[in-house]
Protein backbone atom coordinates (compact mmCIF):
# COMPACT_ATOMS: atom_id res chain seq x y z
CA UNK A 1 0.00 0.00 0.00
CA UNK A 2 1.09 3.69 -0.76
CA UNK A 3 0.46 4.53 3.11
CA UNK A 4 3.71 2.51 3.90
CA UNK A 5 5.81 3.10 1.07
CA UNK A 6 4.93 5.91 -0.97
CA UNK A 7 3.04 8.28 1.74
CA UNK A 8 2.94 11.38 -0.70
CA UNK A 9 0.75 9.74 -2.83
CA UNK A 10 -1.99 9.78 -0.30
CA UNK A 11 -1.88 13.76 -1.40
CA UNK A 12 -3.85 12.67 -4.67
CA UNK A 13 -6.70 11.11 -2.80
CA UNK A 14 -10.14 12.79 -4.30
CA UNK A 15 -8.38 15.32 -6.21
CA UNK A 16 -9.25 15.32 -10.30
CA UNK A 17 -7.37 14.85 -12.81
CA UNK A 18 -7.46 18.48 -14.38
CA UNK A 19 -4.99 18.11 -17.42
CA UNK A 20 -1.95 16.19 -19.32
CA UNK A 21 0.79 17.63 -20.71
CA UNK A 22 4.16 15.97 -21.84
CA UNK A 23 7.91 16.85 -22.97
CA UNK A 24 9.00 14.08 -25.33
CA UNK A 25 7.98 11.31 -24.44
CA UNK A 26 7.74 12.11 -20.57
CA UNK A 27 4.28 12.35 -19.49
CA UNK A 28 2.61 15.10 -16.76
CA UNK A 29 -0.89 14.29 -15.35
CA UNK A 30 -1.92 17.02 -13.28
CA UNK A 31 -4.07 16.96 -10.08
CA UNK A 32 -6.28 19.64 -8.37
CA UNK A 33 -5.51 23.05 -9.44
CA UNK A 34 -2.81 25.39 -8.58
CA UNK A 35 -1.06 28.60 -10.78
CA UNK A 36 2.55 28.88 -10.31
CA UNK A 37 4.42 32.30 -11.70
CA UNK A 38 7.07 31.56 -14.45
CA UNK A 39 10.49 32.82 -14.94
CA UNK A 40 9.22 35.47 -17.31
CA UNK A 41 6.16 36.71 -15.44
CA UNK A 42 3.26 34.20 -16.87
CA UNK A 43 1.26 32.69 -15.01
CA UNK A 44 0.72 28.47 -15.46
CA UNK A 45 -2.57 27.08 -14.78
CA UNK A 46 -1.01 23.66 -13.58
CA UNK A 47 -2.25 20.56 -10.75
CA UNK A 48 -1.67 20.98 -7.20
CA UNK A 49 0.06 17.77 -7.64
CA UNK A 50 1.80 16.30 -10.49
CA UNK A 51 2.81 12.96 -11.27
CA UNK A 52 5.76 12.96 -14.09
CA UNK A 53 6.30 9.23 -15.47
CA UNK A 54 9.21 8.89 -17.61
CA UNK A 55 8.21 4.71 -18.01
CA UNK A 56 5.92 2.59 -19.19
CA UNK A 57 2.22 3.34 -17.85
CA UNK A 58 -1.38 2.49 -19.76
CA UNK A 59 -4.62 3.77 -19.09
CA UNK A 60 -7.64 1.45 -18.48
CA UNK A 61 -11.31 1.18 -18.85
CA UNK A 62 -13.14 -1.32 -17.37
CA UNK A 63 -10.02 -3.75 -17.44
CA UNK A 64 -9.66 -3.30 -20.96
CA UNK A 65 -6.22 -1.16 -22.32
CA UNK A 66 -7.71 2.64 -23.94
CA UNK A 67 -4.29 4.29 -23.56
CA UNK A 68 -0.61 3.12 -24.23
CA UNK A 69 2.47 4.45 -23.30
CA UNK A 70 3.87 3.93 -26.95
CA UNK A 71 1.11 5.34 -28.66
CA UNK A 72 3.46 8.45 -28.99
CA UNK A 73 5.07 7.32 -31.71
CA UNK A 74 1.72 7.32 -33.37
CA UNK A 75 0.68 10.42 -35.40
CA UNK A 76 -2.80 12.26 -33.49
CA UNK A 77 -4.64 11.26 -36.76
CA UNK A 78 -4.17 7.55 -37.93
CA UNK A 79 -6.72 7.63 -40.70
CA UNK A 80 -5.08 10.42 -42.81
CA UNK A 81 -2.02 9.65 -44.89
CA UNK A 82 1.35 9.67 -43.65
CA UNK A 83 2.55 12.51 -42.97
CA UNK A 84 6.11 12.99 -43.76
CA UNK A 85 6.51 16.49 -41.46
CA UNK A 86 5.25 13.78 -38.34
CA UNK A 87 7.24 14.91 -35.18
CA UNK A 88 6.36 13.06 -31.80
CA UNK A 89 8.28 14.94 -30.02
CA UNK A 90 5.66 18.20 -30.47
CA UNK A 91 3.16 17.95 -27.71
CA UNK A 92 -0.35 17.65 -29.14
CA UNK A 93 0.64 15.61 -32.55
CA UNK A 94 0.18 12.38 -31.01
CA UNK A 95 -2.42 9.75 -30.73
CA UNK A 96 -1.60 9.15 -27.02
CA UNK A 97 -1.77 13.33 -27.00
CA UNK A 98 -5.17 13.04 -28.81
CA UNK A 99 -6.88 10.28 -26.39
CA UNK A 100 -5.48 11.82 -22.91
CA UNK A 101 -7.22 15.29 -24.00
CA UNK A 102 -10.69 13.29 -24.55
CA UNK A 103 -9.92 11.53 -20.89
CA UNK A 104 -10.06 14.54 -19.34
CA UNK A 105 -12.19 16.77 -21.16
CA UNK A 106 -14.97 14.10 -22.60
CA UNK A 107 -15.55 13.35 -18.75
CA UNK A 108 -19.14 15.16 -17.40
CA UNK A 109 -17.36 15.55 -13.59
CA UNK A 110 -13.96 15.82 -13.52
CA UNK A 111 -12.23 12.23 -13.35
CA UNK A 112 -11.12 11.58 -9.65
CA UNK A 113 -8.46 9.76 -7.68
CA UNK A 114 -10.25 6.85 -5.24
CA UNK A 115 -7.31 4.93 -4.70
CA UNK A 116 -3.77 4.93 -4.89
CA UNK A 117 -1.70 1.60 -4.44
CA UNK A 118 1.86 1.04 -4.95
CA UNK A 119 4.49 -1.96 -4.92
CA UNK A 120 8.24 -1.63 -3.48
CA UNK A 121 9.35 -2.07 -6.10
CA UNK A 122 7.79 1.26 -7.89
CA UNK A 123 4.73 0.11 -9.67
CA UNK A 124 1.52 2.15 -9.23
CA UNK A 125 -1.66 1.71 -9.70
CA UNK A 126 -4.26 4.74 -9.59
CA UNK A 127 -8.11 4.31 -9.36
CA UNK A 128 -10.43 6.71 -11.11
CA UNK A 129 -14.20 7.25 -11.17
CA UNK A 130 -15.77 5.49 -14.15
CA UNK A 131 -13.57 1.95 -13.37
CA UNK A 132 -10.73 3.65 -15.10
CA UNK A 133 -7.33 3.07 -14.11
CA UNK A 134 -3.98 4.50 -14.45
CA UNK A 135 -1.34 1.95 -14.27
CA UNK A 136 2.47 3.26 -13.53
CA UNK A 137 4.96 0.04 -14.53
CA UNK A 138 8.84 0.93 -14.28
CA UNK A 139 9.04 -3.23 -14.23
CA UNK A 140 7.91 -3.06 -17.87
CA UNK A 141 9.94 -0.60 -19.40
CA UNK A 142 11.81 2.77 -19.03
CA UNK A 143 13.05 6.21 -21.01
CA UNK A 144 16.85 5.33 -21.20
CA UNK A 145 17.94 8.76 -20.23
CA UNK A 146 16.09 9.58 -17.38
CA UNK A 147 17.68 9.57 -13.50
CA UNK A 148 14.11 8.43 -11.93
CA UNK A 149 11.37 6.47 -13.72
CA UNK A 150 8.38 8.48 -11.78
CA UNK A 151 7.93 11.04 -9.45
CA UNK A 152 5.13 13.20 -7.52
CA UNK A 153 5.24 16.59 -6.66
CA UNK A 154 3.49 19.56 -5.16
CA UNK A 155 3.03 22.82 -6.83
CA UNK A 156 2.14 24.72 -4.05
CA UNK A 157 5.02 24.64 -2.08
CA UNK A 158 4.99 21.94 0.55
CA UNK A 159 7.18 19.58 0.40
CA UNK A 160 5.99 16.29 0.14
CA UNK A 161 7.30 15.58 -3.16
CA UNK A 162 9.26 12.12 -4.34
CA UNK A 163 10.60 9.93 -6.85
CA UNK A 164 11.53 6.56 -7.93
CA UNK A 165 14.31 5.29 -10.11
CA UNK A 166 17.21 3.14 -10.05
CA UNK A 167 18.16 3.38 -6.49
CA UNK A 168 14.44 3.27 -5.37
CA UNK A 169 12.35 5.59 -3.37
CA UNK A 170 13.97 9.13 -3.03
CA UNK A 171 12.68 12.19 -1.10
CA UNK A 172 13.14 15.65 -2.32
Amino acid sequence: MSANTFPEMQQLLELPITKTTRLGHVQFFHFGKAHITNASGLILDVGAWTLEVACHWQVEVAGDVTIRFEEVEIPRDTQTLADPNFDPQVPGSTLRDRKLQELVRSQREPLRVLQVTASPQGDLTLTLDGNKVLRVRPSEGVLEETSYFWRVFSNTGTNQNVRFGPNGVERE
